[in-house]
């Protein structure tokens, strides 16, 4: 199942600073229901692993490991 562009949007402003509920607002959900929203949205499966392969893409971008982290 594939994820919608709004979806996909959250999930970038979601990167930004890791506040779900700010994401969603940030993506265009309603500000009454973002917390819920992103809440439904962090445990869908689909979205986790999207969020997962941006994290990949980033990590191979910058060059950062949880070594050169560390020191």
């Amino acid at each position: 199942m594939a994820i919608s562009e709004k979806q996909k949007r959250f999930c970038d402003e979601y990167l930004v600073d890791f506040n779900g509920t700010q994401a969603a607002i940030r993506a265009g959900y309603s500000k009454k229901t973002a917390n819920e929203q992103a809440s439904r949205l962090l445990t869908n499966v689909n979205i986790s692993e999207y969020i997962t392969s941006l994290q990949k893409r980033m990590e191979d971008k910058f060059e950062i490991s949880r070594d050169r982290v560390l020191k």
